[in-house]
């Protein structure tokens, strides 16, 4: 972290951004952030942006701007983006701001790691619930490849009879979440035909309105807080 730690830099709103940020990048990411609802923007807390060259992933270890150990155990996939939820940080891989739609459906992705802090135990449980219920069902794919292979790797432990850790399975449901929440924010700005996009549409019509209705509900909650 103290490669992107900054004092302080250009404010939009209650997210700052780090001086490195190239004007371009700034404006890619002001077009995402005011498509956001005011209601959302107001649940979220304030927050850190910035860009690095390299992004890598080992295990729970993330290597920012640094080549990890050889033969070490890679994450399956590159590295967008990441969030550093204590220190209130989103960490941006540069060549997002290649893409404008990718760009947005990550960075909704990692604010959606701070709404799912904030959602609360009774909610993040009924939204696992659901996702229960699609394991039942033999529901197959996701809406991003972050929950996708977490979800590959849960029921090849079910079939095999393996155990499977309940931080797996915490992990997988957090990134559903945020994946499904991407989605959704996404709206009309969507690729319909995404690669990531795997889940079913009734399975996606249904998750996509559980989502919907769990973030409304903390909206509001956060609103009558605020008028006491």
């Amino acid at each position: 972290m103290h490669l992107v730690r900054f004092g302080s830099g250009k404010r939009i709103g209650k997210f700052a951004f780090s001086p490195q940020f190239q004007r371009k990048e700034l404006r890619a990411l002001n077009y995402w952030i005011n498509r956001l609802e005011p209601s959302l923007l107001r649940i979220l807390p304030p927050l850190k942006m910035a860009s690095v060259d390299r992004l890598t992933a080992l295990g729970p270890e993330l290597f920012i701007n640094h080549i990890p150990q050889a033969g070490r155990k890679h994450f399956p996939g590159k590295i967008h983006a990441a969030s550093f939820i204590p220190q209130r940080y989103i960490v941006f891989h540069h060549d997002l701001f290649q893409r404008r739609i990718e760009l947005g459906r990550i960075a909704y992705h990692e604010l959606c790691h701070f709404l799912w802090l904030r959602l609360g135990n009774s909610r993040r449980e009924i939204f696992a619930e659901l996702l229960k219920k699609e394991f039942d069902e033999k529901v197959k794919g996701e809406l991003g490849y972050s929950s996708e292979w977490r979800k590959f790797e849960l029921q090849t432990a079910i079939a095999d009879r393996a155990n499977v850790l309940p931080r797996a399975w915490r992990d997988y449901v957090c990134e559903s979440f945020c994946d499904t929440g991407s989605f959704v924010l996404l709206d009309d700005e969507r690729r319909q035909r995404h690669s990531e996009f795997t889940l079913r549409k009734a399975a996606r019509e249904r998750r996509c309105r559980l989502w919907k209705n769990l973030v409304s509900e903390l909206s509001e909650r956060q609103s009558s807080k605020s008028a006491r």
